[in-house]
């Protein structure tokens, strides 16, 4: 797809915004990623029928607490790793869910925290197939704008729809909710094959990255 292309379908995607905001909050049929290796900590580049538990009185911005993300993606089918260190942020550790969708996709959830293991980070990825070097945007549209809502809530997920909407497949594209950088990417700036979404606090943004 060309560049020109890509815009096309960018303003599509405005167009289905009252449907996703329904299916930002259903679930989803997946088939569960067997044998895949555990997925690596998104690139740290940000500047629903959704969780039951409520938030702590402090919960960086994020409606649900981690614990309570990955239990429902893991309900959903997905195959969840180990905590593991951050390799992004000194004192942080990360757990990563993954699935492949009936297109072959791979999905990825992931969530940070910190030492106390309140929410620091939370990202998300679609990585197409390898008839795919180029995803997109449609196609990740709807398990990123799910993850907006299981992770901000159904109100505040929603309301982040249209800027995602018109970001999504953008090298990089920045904004901000309350205190938490939100961000969408690809994996680089050449490699359009996997296309992300980020939220990130700004004590994880500001910590030291790991020696190698």
């Amino acid at each position: 797809m060309t560049a020109l292309g890509l815009g096309h379908a960018r303003l599509r995607l405005v167009g289905l915004l009252a449907t996703l905001v329904i299916a930002a909050c259903s679930t989803t049929t997946v088939v569960p990623a067997s044998g895949s290796a555990s997925p690596s900590e998104a690139p740290s580049t940000a500047p629903t029928s959704a969780p039951g538990s409520a938030p702590a009185a402090s919960n960086g911005g994020f409606a649900f607490l981690p614990d309570d993300v990955i239990a429902y993606y893991a309900g959903l089918g997905y195959t969840c790793s180990d905590p593991k260190p951050s390799t992004k942020a000194v004192g942080y550790s990360f757990r990563a869910c993954t699935f492949v969708d009936g297109a072959g996709r791979t999905r990825v959830v992931g969530v940070v925290v910190d030492q106390a293991g309140a929410f620091a980070d939370a990202f998300a990825s679609v990585r197409g197939t390898a008839a795919e070097p180029i995803l997109a945007p449609i196609d990740a549209l709807d398990p990123l704008a799910a993850f907006l809502g299981a992770t901000l809530g159904k109100d505040a997920g929603a309301a982040l729809l249209p800027w995602l909407a018109g970001h999504l497949g953008d090298t990089h594209s920045e904004t901000k909710v309350g205190d938490l950088s939100v961000a969408t990417y690809t994996a680089t700036k050449t490699d359009h094959s996997t296309l992300y979404v980020e939220l990130a606090s700004q004590a994880y943004l500001g910590a030291p990255v790991p020696s190698p």
